[in-house]
């Protein structure tokens, strides 16, 4: 009986043992399970973190664009504004200047106007005939009386001083003056010689001269007057 127990005995220690090394390399495999689980983890961890890096990465990217854009947007409209502002100034300063010179356009013409009204007046004073039983000319009559001795001098080409002054009732030196002021207007155009005559130059023979000067070059008087016989017709004319 006691050698039965001792045999039992010794196989309950076996089974100890061997349920001991049994729970030991569970307990291993669970540690080792444990470990690798550990380790994926960390792997999932990682992946996460790049991903969510890049994400904050491109975010910032996307950020500093749209900001260089806002600067190069705010560039744009302010050198817009200079180039709207610089075009107003020139508008201003275009109109300025046309304004200017309409001014004085407008002031030469008011000048000429009151030159020519004055020469008029002056006409119009030497052609008043005075006479006995005789009042002044009217207004009409004196501008007609003008116009009837520009008229004389256009067709009769070569007029001797002293049958204008006879004809309209002029002196000497009325008749000159009233030449000079025709000249200065640019009603007519001539020359008076030294021998007291009036020699009237139409608009076509004073650009034949012209022409003649321009052609031959330098010239002198004689040759002019030489070639004037030719360019200047001294006869009367019908009209």
């Amino acid at each position: 009986s006691s050698g039965i127990n001792a045999e039992y005995g010794v196989r309950a220690r076996r089974r100890r043992r061997v349920n001991r090394r049994d729970s030991s390399d569970e307990d291993d495999a669970v540690a080792g399970d444990a470990g690798s689980g550990s380790g994926s983890e960390e792997e999932v961890k990682g992946k996460i973190g790049t991903k969510k890096a890049k994400k904050i990465a491109a975010k910032a990217e996307k950020k500093e664009q749209r900001e260089a854009d806002l600067v190069q947007l705010a560039e744009k409209r302010k050198q817009m504004e200079a180039d709207l502002q610089l075009r107003k100034e020139e508008d201003e300063r275009r109109d300025a200047e046309e304004g200017l010179k309409k001014e004085e356009e407008r002031k030469a013409k008011e000048e000429q106007e009151k030159r020519e009204y004055e020469e008029y007046l002056l006409l119009k004073e030497s052609f008043s005939v005075e006479g006995e039983g005789q009042d002044t000319l009217d207004e009409d009559a004196q501008k007609n009386l003008l116009q009837e001795f520009i008229e004389y001098l256009k067709t009769r080409k070569v007029v001797q001083l002293d049958d204008l002054s006879a004809h309209f009732n002029l002196k000497i030196h009325e008749v000159v003056e009233r030449i000079e002021t025709l000249q200065e207007d640019g009603t007519i155009n001539g020359v008076i010689d030294d021998r007291g005559k009036f020699i009237y130059i139409s608009e076509e023979e004073m650009r034949s001269v012209v022409k003649f000067i321009q052609q031959n070059g330098r010239v002198s008087i004689s040759d002019v007057a030489a070639a004037s016989n030719r360019l200047i017709n001294l006869e009367p004319t019908d009209s």
